[in-house]
């Protein structure tokens, strides 16, 4: 098995699951579902505010 190179952009606990360019991919992947999240939730609000469903 190869070995990985040197991950000094991984934190010590995640170094045996990531290479670095992994753990970059990984930080894109988590915040863009932080950015839909965001986007969802907004929506949710503005329809909310012209046509509730509930009450």
């Amino acid at each position: 098995m190869a070995d990985k190179p040197n991950n000094d952009l991984v934190p010590a606990q995640w170094k045996s699951l990531f290479t670095n360019e992994e753990w970059l991919v990984h930080g894109i992947v988590v915040r863009s579902m932080y950015g839909m999240l965001a986007i969802a939730v907004v929506a949710h609000i503005l329809v909310w505010s012209w046509k509730p469903w509930i009450g």
